[in-house]
């Protein structure tokens, strides 16, 4: 009774929406001229990433990162070499790399082939008679469909390897494969979203646990480095006992103001905003040094502020909205710029009352300085949402995505109640689907990366998902 009353109460709130009058309903235009940009705007804005190419309908290979595109982590890809050299002296063990979603995970992970590159480099002089042979490539993937099954999970570990899955499965289908993949010339190994794995339905449970067993049982012969969203993560840790079989994990957030800005001004240099001098970073212990050789000559530094940044203001407001999240602040410093007109008209009749009086001997000084308005997330939509709608946001955002059919499993409804739901939430910009020209109930829905940070926040305030 409680799910029917649920569907016609979102059945009412999606006919209200499909029937309202087009003068009521809110434009982009709207949320701009008020300095603001709503969350369907940013969720509309998702491209899906070029560079992957399907290795089959199970798997996918991953987009290899360049290093121009990569920034900070030092300490963490630090930790990861300690990792990989440690198997390469026969000490090898399962590792995981968690982050939050949006926080450079997969870029992080795509650095790993140019690590492999460096370490072949450093130690090619020294005596390596004793200390495995390093992978010519590092192999990264990701797969598309959680196992349900001890074969999907036996099938899913042979495509790693590029062997052909068993037909049948016998008593000792698991011992025979451990086998065979032992005697295999030595891989490095990355997987990526490992949180695509688990799905809250019957069997996969056991398909995990038949995964666990065969990395575990290649783990020394073998490098396994897994990525792993920070919720799911804790998911695994509570429901599953991940953290019992995986001995070194390394951890990073969203980046600090410094890194953020560092990505930022690579932007604006793309733009032609700034000239590529800006792009040259001065380490803290250059700063120092500085700092004491012109000790004497602070006057004279003080009058070199023309050096700054001229967006420094702007940088430090993007981190501030983004708090960190590289993808939202590039998209805000894109609409920000292409939206300057209402967003600036915003800003200054937000100040007249203010300005009216002080600023007109200030004017012309300030003239010459950058005067972009960032605009803020506007997301009140997400208050809004019942327990039912957050409960939903959650099991996505775990999952990495949902379709239809899975939602209804999961939340013990049927197809047609999980499609409505799924539907409404996309209405409102909290998520977005890749349609399916099948059958509808394997629509699938997902919150885009930009979104992620945002969503998540209001998810773990209102205590649907824990730290």
């Amino acid at each position: 009774m409680d799910i029917n009353l649920r569907l016609f109460s979102r059945l009412s709130q999606w006919v209200n929406t499909f029937f309202a009058p087009k003068a009521t309903l809110k434009t982009e235009s709207d949320d701009a001229q008020k300095g603001l940009i709503s969350l369907k705007t940013i969720a509309n804005q998702y491209q899906p990433r070029t560079g992957e190419e399907p290795v089959n309908e199970t798997m996918s290979s991953q987009f290899i990162y360049t290093a121009e595109d990569f920034i900070a982590r030092q300490s963490q890809i630090k930790q990861i070499t300690d990792v990989i050299n440690l198997w390469r002296n026969h000490h090898g063990e399962i590792s995981a790399i968690v982050a939050p979603a949006g926080a450079g995970l997969s870029a992080f992970l795509g650095q790993i082939p140019s690590l492999l590159a460096n370490i072949n480099t450093q130690q090619q002089d020294a005596s390596t008679s004793k200390v495995k042979p390093l992978p010519e490539k590092g192999l990264i993937m990701s797969f598309y469909n959680a196992p349900l099954s001890a074969s999907d999970a036996i099938a899913n570990v042979c495509y790693c390897f590029d062997m052909q899955p068993p037909a049948t499965m016998t008593d000792t289908t698991i011992t025979d494969i451990i086998i065979a993949i032992n005697k295999l010339p030595a891989q490095l190994i990355v997987i990526d979203d490992l949180h695509k794995l688990m799905l809250r339905m019957m069997g996969n449970a056991q398909a995990l646990v038949t995964f666990a067993t065969i990395v575990m049982e290649t783990r020394k012969h073998h490098c396994w480095i897994l990525g792993c969203e920070k919720f799911a993560w804790q998911r695994l840790s509570t429901q599953y006992q991940i953290t019992h079989f995986i001995k070194h994990i390394i951890t990073f957030d969203y980046f600090n103001a410094k890194e953020l800005a560092s990505i930022q001004t690579k932007q604006l240099v793309d733009l032609g905003l700034i000239s590529d001098d800006y792009l040259i970073l001065k380490t803290d212990e250059a700063e120092r040094n500085r700092t004491q050789n012109l000790s004497e000559a602070t006057h004279t530094e003080s009058e070199k502020d023309d050096d700054v940044n001229p967006y420094d203001d702007q940088l430090k407001q993007l981190h501030m909205i983004s708090q960190g999240h590289p993808k939202l602040a590039i998209l805000l410093l894109q609409y920000s710029l292409t939206h300057q007109t209402d967003i600036a008209q915003s800003s200054s009749n937000n100040k007249s009352d203010n300005s009216s009086k002080n600023n007109s001997s200030k004017d012309i000084g300030d003239n010459s300085k950058q005067c972009t308005d960032i605009c803020k997330v506007n997301a009140s939509v997400l208050p809004l949402c019942q327990d039912n709608d957050l409960f939903s946001l959650a099991e996505i955002y775990i999952h990495g995505g949902l379709r239809i059919a899975q939602h209804a499993h999961i939340f013990a409804q049927t197809i047609e109640q999980s499609s409505l739901q799924l539907a409404y939430l996309a209405r409102q910009g909290l998520i977005i689907a890749q349609y399916s020209q099948r059958d509808f109930a394997q629509h699938f829905y997902f919150i885009t990366p930009a979104l992620s940070k945002i969503i998540a926040s209001h998810l773990v305030n209102n205590n649907k998902l824990f730290n």
